[in-house]
């Protein structure tokens, strides 16, 4: 009888860490199916057509100084899904910024489109659905900014590459 107790010991431990196993297997399964919804969800330019404070936001100093008060927010360039419900990039001139600004989409050194003068809190929508085909893109906006009160050229030269994904 001890061998037969002894050898249900075994069992009843061989039972309990698989189980433990199979367990830690199912909460990293779990942990990596949640990573990738996140990172799938995350970084579109924005989410509805209202500028938001909530968008991710960068800001240069136009004068390169560290102590100066004068720069400009541009939107967000997250990765960004193009799908039949959502076909438009929305190019947005933040509403806290004090210039124009002026936004060229271009894609394999063609200009897919040029921006207006976009006011402070102001966006221009851009269709860009059916002027690619579907797969991964990598889109270049050359961004300038003009003075509000002449329209002068404040500053150009900027360009920020966007990855987009088109589903059809």
């Amino acid at each position: 009888m001890n061998k037969n107790s002894s050898e249900n010991k075994k069992d009843k431990k061989r039972k309990i860490i698989i189980i433990l196993i199979l367990i830690f297997m199912l909460l990293e399964v779990a942990i990596l199916i949640y990573l990738m919804i996140l990172k799938r969800n995350s970084g579109s330019i924005i989410s509805d057509k209202e500028v938001s404070d909530k968008q991710s936001e960068i800001s240069y100093d136009l004068n390169h100084q560290q102590d100066s008060d004068t720069y400009t927010e541009l939107m967000g360039f997250g990765e960004l899904e193009i799908n039949s419900d959502f076909h438009d990039i929305y190019l947005i001139n933040p509403k806290d910024n004090d210039v124009y600004l002026s936004l060229d989409v271009i894609y394999d050194d063609e200009t897919l489109y040029q921006s207006g003068l976009i006011e402070p809190g102001k966006m221009e929508e851009f269709d860009i659905y059916d002027r690619l085909d579907a797969g991964r893109h990598e889109l270049t906006y050359s961004i300038s900014s003009y003075e509000l009160g002449t329209k002068a050229l404040f500053w150009s030269g900027i360009r920020q590459n966007q990855q987009i994904l088109i589903i059809k």
